[in-house]
C-alpha cells in the first residue's frame, strides 16, 4: 500500500492510530524489491516478546531468540539483534546488571529465613561496592556430615558474566561418588584475602570435623589451607605435579617415549601405598636420570603421595570432582549475580530430590558406580589362588606370585588397596569368595545404599521469591554475622558493582600443555634459524645461509631456501 503525501496521513500522539485519508491500490517496487526488503525491529520491542521466556529460563540462548522468531514470523535476525532483545528483557526483569548487586542482601536473608542452618554471608569495601559472598545451604551442610566422606575439592572457575570475577568452590562425594556440592563464594579474584575469607567460612560450618581437602598448588590457596586448616590435611592433585614434571623433563632433553615413561612411573610413585613400593618404583625414575628422582624428593611428597599422606585419602588423586562442579554450574556463570544465586538454588534443588529419588530404585546395597568397581576388582582376582589360615584369615597368592595376608574381619589387605579405597581389593575379593561370604558386606559403610539415604534425607526446602523488590531502588540491606542465629540490621544503602576491568581485544585461551605431543620446533622464513618466525626475525635481509651441522632442519624447508 502507498500512501499519496505524508499530509494525507493523521498520527494521533495520544494513541498508536494512524488514520490514511487517501491511498493508491497500485504497487510500484518490483519483485527484486521485496526479496530485497528487510523490516526493522526495535531492540525493545524484540525484549518485550521474549522477556517471559528469559525469566523462566535464564539461561535462554541468542540463538533461540533467533530460531523461534524466524519460525513465528518467517524473519532471519542476526545473532546480535537477538543478544541484544536478550540483554534488553533481562534488564526489564532485574534492571541493569548493575543494580542487582542491591539484592544480595535480600537474597541472602530470604535463603537463611527459608532453609534451616544456612550460611550466607557478604561484605562490601568502604565505597559500598561488593567485595564477597558465601553460601552454603543448611541441607547440604548435614547430607555432608552425615554420611559424606570426610573430603573435600577445592578449586575455583572464572565467571563470564557482566562484572566477571572468580567463582570458589567446594564439594564432595557422596556414597555412589558422584558430586554433592557443599559451598561455593563469589569473590573479585583468587587473592590471599579471597582464599583466607573462604577457608575461614568453612571452617565455620566444618566446626571440629576432621576432613581432608584437595587442592590444587596455588600459592594463595595453600597459604590460606594452611592457616585455617593446617598442612597435615592438604593433599596435593596430581595432575598440577605432573604438568610440572612434564616441563622439567622437557627441560632435561627428555622426549618422547622416554618421556612417557617417566610419566607412568611418576604416576606409580603416587599411588604406592607402602613406603617400601614408594622406593622401588623411585628407583626405576632414579635409573632414567638422577635429576628426576631428585625433583620428586624435592617436591613435598608427604602432600601427594600415598606412601606418606597421614590421612585417608580414598585414592582421590586429582580435583576432577571440582572440574565437574565447574561444568555443572556452567550456563549460571554467565548471568548476573542474582541470577546465579537463583539458579544455583535450583539446580541444587534439583539435584538433591533426584539423587533421592534414585537412591529409592537401587536393587543393590551399594550404587551403580560402586558396583562398577567392585566387579573390575573381581574380575582382577580371577587366576589368584588362596589359602585359609583361620576362619577369617587368608594368604592370597596372585599371578606373579606374590602372597598377600587379607582379614576379613576387621577388613584388612597387606597391598593396603581395601583400607585406603574402601571397597574390597583382587586380594580381598577372592578370599571373600573363598569364604562364602557377600562381597557387599565387606564394602566399606560410606559407599553403601543406607548412607546414600542418610545423605539425601534432607532435601532443600523452597525458597519464595514471589515478592522479589526491585533492584532499582536501594534496600534494607541485613548483614549476617558469624553467629547464624544473631543479624545485624543496617542503614539503607545501594550495594554497587565490583571495580573491574576488562582487558581489551579477544581474551585469550588458557590451553593445558599437552604431555603425549612433542612441540614442533619452528624455524624462521627469512634466517633458517629455529624459535622464531618471519614476522619476528630481527636479522637483516638478506643474510647469508647459516651452515649449521648440528641443526636438522625439515626437507621442506631446504626445498624453499633452493626456490629461494
Amino acid at each position: 500500500m502507498d500512501v499519496v503525501g505524508s499530509s494525507l496521513l493523521d498520527v494521533r500522539e495520544e494513541s498508536d492510530i494512524v488514520r490514511v485519508i487517501r491511498f493508491r491500490k497500485q504497487h510500484t517496487h518490483t519483485a527484486q524489491d521485496v526479496r530485497n526488503y528487510q523490516p526493522r525491529f526495535r531492540t525493545g520491542h524484540l525484549g518485550s516478546l521474549f522477556k517471559d521466556k528469559v525469566m523462566d529460563k535464564p539461561t535462554y540462548l541468542a540463538r533461540d531468540i533467533c530460531r523461534e522468531f524466524e519460525e513465528a514470523y518467517s524473519i532471519r535476525l542476526s545473532y546480535m539483534q537477538g543478544w541484544r532483545a536478550k540483554e534488553h528483557a533481562k534488564a526489564c526483569i532485574r534492571g541493569p546488571p548493575s543494580m542487582t548487586y542491591n539484592l544480595i542482601p535480600w537474597m541472602c536473608e530470604r535463603l537463611i529465613q527459608s532453609i534451616p542452618n544456612t550460611r550466607a554471608f557478604w561484605t562490601r569495601t568502604e565505597e559500598s561496592k561488593f567485595k564477597q559472598l558465601f553460601v552454603a545451604y543448611g541441607c547440604s551442610i548435614t547430607g555432608f556430615m552425615a554420611g559424606c566422606r570426610p573430603l573435600l575439592f577445592i578449586d575455583a572457575c572464572d565467571l563470564t558474566g557482566p562484572y566477571q570475577g572468580h567463582l570458589l568452590s567446594a564439594t564432595a562425594h557422596d556414597a555412589d561418588d558422584n558430586l554433592y556440592p557443599l559451598a561455593y563464594a563469589v569473590v573479585s579474584s583468587e587473592n590471599d584475602d579471597d582464599w583466607l575469607w573462604f577457608a575461614q567460612n568453612l571452617k565455620e560450618i566444618l566446626c571440629q570435623h576432621q576432613v581432608v581437602f584437595v587442592t590444587n598448588r596455588k600459592p594463595s590457596l595453600l597459604k590460606a589451607m594452611t592457616d585455617v586448616f593446617g598442612s597435615d590435611c592438604n593433599a596435593w592433585c596430581l595432575r598440577d605435579l605432573k604438568e610440572n614434571f612434564s616441563k622439567f623433563a622437557s627441560s632435561k632433553m627428555i622426549k618422547g617415549s622416554k618421556k612417557q615413561t617417566t610419566l607412568r612411573v611418576l604416576d606409580q610413585i603416587a599411588y604406592a601405598r607402602t613406603e617400601q613400593l614408594y622406593r622401588l618404583h623411585l628407583t626405576k625414575l632414579t635409573a632414567i636420570d638422577k635429576d628426576l628422582g631428585k625433583w620428586v624428593e624435592e617436591s613435598a611428597p608427604r602432600q601427594w603421595a600415598n606412601a606418606f599422606f597421614p590421612y585417608k585419602r580414598w585414592d582421590k588423586m586429582y580435583i576432577n570432582l571440582a572440574e565437574c562442579f565447574n561444568s555443572w554450574i556452567l550456563p549460571e556463570r554467565d548471568l548476573d549475580i542474582f541470577q546465579l544465586m537463583k539458579g544455583h538454588v535450583d539446580r541444587t534443588t534439583e539435584m538433591l530430590l533426584r539423587k533421592q529419588t534414585e537412591v529409592q530404585s537401587w536393587k543393590l546395597p551399594v550404587g551403580p558406580n560402586i558396583e562398577k568397581m567392585i566387579k573390575l576388582c573381581q574380575d582382577q582376582s580371577n587366576g589368584f589362588t588362596h589359602r585359609a589360615t583361620s576362619t577369617f584369615e587368608f594368604a592370597v597368592t596372585d599371578c606373579d606370585h606374590k602372597t598377600f595376608a587379607v582379614k576379613l574381619n576387621p577388613s584388612y589387605c597387606s597391598c593396603l588397596e581395601w583400607q585406603m579405597t574402601g571397597i574390597p581389593c583382587p586380594h580381598a575379593c577372592r578370599a571373600i569368595h573363598g569364604a562364602g561370604l557377600s562381597v557387599y558386606d565387606a564394602v566399606d559403610p560410606m559407599l553403601t545404599r543406607q548412607t546414600q539415604l542418610v545423605i539425601y534425607a534432607s532435601i532443600m526446602s523452597p525458597v519464595p521469591l514471589h515478592d522479589i523488590p526491585s533492584s532499582v531502588a536501594p534496600i534494607v540491606a541485613v548483614q549476617g554475622t558469624n553467629d547464624s542465629a544473631s543479624t545485624t540490621s543496617t542503614l539503607s544503602m545501594a550495594l554497587f558493582p565490583p571495580t573491574t576491568k576488562r582487558p581489551p581485544g579477544r581474551p585469550k585461551k588458557k590451553r593445558m600443555e599437552s604431555q603425549s605431543l612433542e612441540k614442533n620446533t619452528v624455524y624462521c622464513g627469512r634466517c633458517w634459524e629455529p624459535g622464531h618466525n618471519r614476522a619476528t626475525c630481527k636479522s637483516p635481509w638478506p643474510v647469508p645461509e647459516p651452515v649449521k651441522e648440528d641443526v636438522q632442519r625439515p626437507i621442506a624447508l631446504d626445498l624453499a631456501r633452493e626456490l629461494f
